[in-house]
């Protein structure tokens, strides 16, 4: 979801356009190889007394843009490259695809007595994002996932030519149904409610049970980049992860920043557009990735019944913290539309676009305030 300045003047900051990288984009996309590379320079220049400047280099299995508004080029490098590396830190610890992570090494071993601060963290936030969605959100369906998906290929992450042997050659994944005692095999291991964490301890109940925290973790470690520069003193910003947004202040005074719904069609429109002085957006959708030629499997999937739900094609949140948006993004598309908006009533500070697979759109009571389509 990218940000965008359409209505009105020109862009808050737009997201480069992909372009033709071959396959590390589809590698990187998959989240198979952690690129520490350079961030390309997509903008910088003085916009009055504060200087713009705008970065985009590959992360989190997506490609990420910061901007930020500040006094002078150095502030705004220094900060910029800051949250750029802890992005790195933070994701060497949670990528359950590279096999030296802590969260892959729990996944493995089944425990981790001494687990990192940082995946405790995030491991409680996505437990207690089960309990506020009575399940819906679950990180404990990744043997599902897998499952779906034929199995995951796990290297190291920065190891491109064996992410390149591994790595598919066609998009998407056209895979037979999972075998039915297969499938029963694996619900077996879904469950949030058998994963125990006591102090630095994490431990799985069943042999066999693995966590994914994809629906929390971006959001999470966006959180993170944004408290880094705050700390640095950047006061104005946009940080995008591949539609997991935070913002705050403003790219020029009194103008919002302004973000743009991904049109899960891709008819090159844009569903919504949003004006955002600070907050966070997340968005769900089943169009990026999936694992059959109807498109009924896909990377969300509802635990409890070992499905991928098909009464949404995609779910935007927007909340305070990214990590509160993406969880609930992913709960409200497995908990469909009236079920899903009624979690997003109940809860404060959040509103919800959801997009059903016919193209109708259901909103929250609060979603129109944050629209600047028709102003």
């Amino acid at each position: 979801m990218p940000p965008t300045g359409r209505p009105g003047p020109e862009p808050s900051w737009t997201a480069t356009p992909p372009g033709d990288q071959g396959r590390l984009d589809e590698l990187v996309e998959l989240g198979f190889v952690s690129s520490h590379v350079e961030p390309l320079e997509v903008e910088a220049n003085w916009l009055g007394d504060r200087f713009a400047l705008a970065l985009e280099r590959p992360g989190m299995g997506t490609r990420v843009g910061i901007s930020v508004r500040a006094d002078g080029p150095a502030r705004a490098e220094d900060a910029a490259h800051g949250a750029f590396e802890l992005m790195d830190r933070f994701t060497s610890l949670l990528n359950r695809y590279d096999t030296g992570s802590a969260l892959s090494s729990l996944n493995d071993r089944g425990t981790l007595a001494d687990a990192p601060p940082a995946l405790v963290e995030v491991v409680d936030r996505a437990l207690a994002a089960g309990l506020q969605t009575s399940g819906a959100f679950d990180p404990t369906v990744a043997p599902l996932v897998d499952l779906f998906g034929g199995g995951v290929p796990r290297v190291p992450a920065n190891d491109l030519a064996a992410a390149w042997a591994h790595a598919p050659t066609d998009h998407p994944v056209a895979l037979t149904a999972p075998d039915p005692a297969d499938l029963q095999a694996v619900l077996a291991l879904v469950g949030a409610q058998r994963v125990r964490r006591d102090g630095s301890r994490i431990a799985f109940e069943r042999e066999g049970m693995k966590l994914t925290l994809d629906g929390v973790a971006k959001g999470w470690i966006v959180d993170a980049m944004a408290s880094s520069l705050e700390n640095a003193g950047i006061g104005d910003f946009l940080i995008d992860a591949g539609g997991d947004i935070r913002a705050a202040g403003r790219p020029e005074p009194g103008r919002p920043w302004t973000v743009a719904v991904q049109d899960p069609q891709k008819q090159d429109r844009w569903p919504d557009v949003i004006g955002l002085f600070r907050g966070a957006v997340a968005t769900s959708g089943s169009y990026e990735f999936y694992f059959d030629p109807e498109r009924t499997r896909h990377h969300i999937v509802a635990g409890a019944r070992g499905i991928s739900p098909v009464e949404a094609s995609s779910v935007t949140v927007t909340a305070p913290q990214a990590a509160t948006a993406d969880a609930l993004a992913t709960a409200v598309f497995v908990l469909g539309p009236t079920a899903g908006l009624r979690l997003i009533e109940a809860t404060a500070g959040c509103e919800c676009l959801l997009i059903a697979p016919d193209g109708a759109r259901h909103t929250s009571a609060g979603w129109t305030a944050l629209s600047l389509e028709g102003r």
